[in-house]
């Protein structure tokens, strides 16, 4: 914990010191250190934050960097002629030349991304366990569109204890496997749509919507709100525009980044906990403490 607070106020007194304001809104603020930049974040509007960190507020980087996913697709190999099919259901041939050629596919939005679709959705599933068949879920790459959202998903209606509006969010998809529809919790499928969202809307055209995405965000009330408001109506994924999905990046990004914090801080409470001996009356460490002691 002290590690954490000195690093905090290192990077204060850099920023007093030598630090020069290159942008400021509201809660945020972009400040250059020496060779770097430093964004001090308190509790920004979400129009702000989707245009600084999903749209195009922000300069532009001298030397920009290739995106992680970006980085993994660009050194697979091309994909062959006939194309993919990880499932299998196309045919003895295998890949979209089949029995059934390239049916898969064409009532798809996302045909023209059809390729790094299909690499993500080979590889990872869409929740770890079906709730039909037990296996981990996999989703047809030519089925993501498909996937609708729908209120009140098991095991994600549990009361908020912070007095937040619940989320009651699920998603309905049909397992690859067993081929059954099944509803599953926004947040087990929250990795894959994150990355499945990220092959969508990655790009230019993604970062000019990232403010209006945001200001989107703003108007329903919150992540929680936009999850809750496309559960009630049912809304495919393939339905949405470019804005919604930017938005819903946004809001699966912050309930991901929210719980990684959260796992953080926890871990580290239990650690100042030990050091702070609070684990000392669980029957028998003393005993056990006194015994190693004595043996070192």
């Amino acid at each position: 914990m002290e590690l954490r607070w000195e690093t905090l106020e290192g990077w204060e007194r850099a920023v007093r010191d030598r630090g020069t304001l290159v942008l400021e809104a509201g809660e945020l603020s972009l400040v250059e250190v020496d060779d770097g930049q430093v964004v001090r974040v308190g509790e920004p509007p979400l129009t702000t934050w989707g245009g600084w960190r999903y749209g195009s507020r922000l300069p532009p980087p001298v030397a920009p960097r290739v995106g992680f996913l970006r980085r993994i697709l660009g050194g697979l190999p091309p994909p062959p002629l006939e194309g993919y099919d990880p499932y299998g259901l196309s045919g003895p041939l295998g890949g979209v030349a089949g029995s059934q050629g390239p049916s898969h596919w064409l009532g798809s939005p996302f045909l023209d991304r059809a390729h790094p679709l299909t690499l993500v959705f080979a590889s990872v599933p869409l929740v770890p366990s079906c709730p039909s068949c037990g296996v981990p879920m996999p989703l047809h790459p030519w089925d993501f569109h498909r996937l609708s959202f729908t209120d009140a998903a098991p095991d994600a209606t549990a009361p908020n204890r912070t007095g937040e509006v619940e989320l009651r969010a699920g998603l309905l998809a049909t397992c690859g496997h067993c081929s059954t529809e099944v509803v599953v919790p926004v947040d087990q499928a929250r990795p894959a749509l994150r990355i499945g969202l990220s092959v969508l809307d990655s790009g230019p055209e993604a970062r000019k919507v990232g403010e209006e995405a945001g200001a989107a965000l703003d108007r329903v009330g919150g992540t929680r709100m936009l999850l809750n408001g496309l559960a009630r109506v049912g809304a495919p994924l393939g339905d949405l525009g470019r804005v919604e999905r930017v938005a819903l990046g946004i809001a699966l990004d912050a309930r991901a980044e929210a719980d990684a914090l959260v796992a953080e801080w926890r871990e580290a409470e239990e650690i100042t906990a030990i050091m702070d001996s609070d684990l000392t009356d669980v029957a028998g460490f003393l005993a056990f403490r006194e015994r190693v002691l004595g043996d070192a």
